[in-house]
This record gives C-alpha cells, structure tokens and sequence, in this order.
C-alpha cells in the first residue's frame, strides 16, 4: 500500500485576492513508513493534513491512497473512503462528554458493517493497548488529559485504518505525556502497519520520527540534517 500525492495546491480566496497556503506539495509514503511535519504556525502543516484525510479539498493536485483517489468521490464515498481508510487524532480529543470511554472509541464502527461483537471487542483490546483497561466505562470527564488523548488514539483506530493522521495531537499536555502519547502512537503505527503523518511543533518529539519534513510557505521538503 502507497500513499502518492502529486502537486497538491490549496489557495484561499481573499478580499485582497488569492492567497495560496500549499504550493505544490507532491510526497510518496510506502505502508508501515512514518513521518513527522514540523514548521510555523500558519504554514499549511494542518490544511494539507485535512486535504490527505478529505476533510478538505485542494484547489489542485491528485491524492491516490491503496489506489483510491477521495478528491474524484461522491460526498456519500468520500465519507466512507473516511471512516474506512483514515484514522484522525487532533490536539483537542474531541470525546463525547456523554459517552464512556468504551462508547467514544465504538463511534466510528456505527456506520460499518463490522458484527457488533467483534469491534466491541477489538475496541476493548485497543483501549487495554493504550493502558485504559480499567477505565472503559469512566466518563470524558474522569479522565486526565493524556488518558483522553489516549482514547482518542483508541478511537482512531477501531477501523484499522491504512492512513493515521494526527494535528498536534500533543499540544494541550505536558511534556511527559506528549511524549508518551507519541511514543504510543509509534508503537501502535508499528504493530498496525498503517502509514502515521504527525504534525508538531517540537524538535524534541520529532526526533522520535525516522523522517522529518519542514513545511515553508506551502512547500513541503525533508529536513536538512545537522550532522
């Protein structure tokens, strides 16, 4: 499985005109491969995230996924290309306050055709993976921040997805449980062999990444070394 992007440009439509945010970004990322995008804020890290996962469109460019192109899809496809091939973890958890823990990390299965038995389980098994075996049943709100942001890495991967994205998903903690939801979500990208693109801000947690790529003004090129 590949991930093939080819000069994917997005530009915002102003009162003082166009206003490009991505310049042509093309990259290729092979299954089980991670990378990490570091850069200012308002360089177009987050926009070219939400165009990979199609939360977004770009206004040029070609996305191909497992051979799957979401930007040719009916609104009805692109939503299952969504929920069946892409899994999202943001810097807020996004949890729903009224559910349990059990229940937030079910909600991306209720669209699928998955026997209710068996993502149950595989949602019990992906929350004892990220150390919330006794907290299934708790609240959003019981919960400390890292182990919301560890349900919230559960629920991106109930449907065993082939592309993992996460926006900052360490920015509202502290720097040992930043650390420690990148290093999960490493192993968990190890074990599952999907392709992970993590977006931050810290040199710190980008040297935990085999590839780091800087994004500029819209332009997207692996870091320069200081070796």
């Amino acid at each position: 499985m590949t991930l093939q992007v080819r000069q994917i440009r997005k530009d915002f439509i102003t009162r003082s005109g166009s206003l490009p945010v991505l310049c042509g970004i093309d990259l290729d990322l092979d299954s089980d491969k991670s990378l990490v995008i570091m850069g200012q804020s308002g360089s177009g890290k987050s926009t070219f995230l939400h165009i990979l996962g199609g939360l977004d469109k770009p206004s040029a460019g070609k996305i191909l996924l497992d051979g799957l192109d979401p930007l040719a899809m009916s609104e009805t496809n692109l939503a299952h290309y969504r929920n069946q091939k892409v899994g999202f973890v943001f810097q807020d958890h996004h949890l729903l306050p009224q559910c349990t823990v059990l229940e937030n990390v079910l909600l991306p299965s209720l669209l699928g055709a998955t026997p209710k038995n068996e993502i149950i389980q595989l949602a019990k098994d992906l929350l004892a993976r990220v150390g919330l075996e006794n907290r299934m049943d708790h609240m959003p709100s019981e919960l400390s921040g890292g182990e919301r942001q560890r349900a919230a890495v559960a629920r991106s991967l109930i449907m065993r997805p082939r592309l993992l994205l996460a926006d900052e998903p360490t920015g509202n903690l502290d720097k040992r449980n930043a650390e420690n939801i990148m290093c999960l979500l490493l192993k968990l990208h190890e074990e599952e062999k999907n392709i992970l693109i993590v977006v931050t801000h810290s040199l710190e947690l980008a040297k935990l990444f085999p590839r780091t790529m800087v994004m500029d003004d819209g332009i997207l090129a692996d870091a320069v070394s200081s070796n």
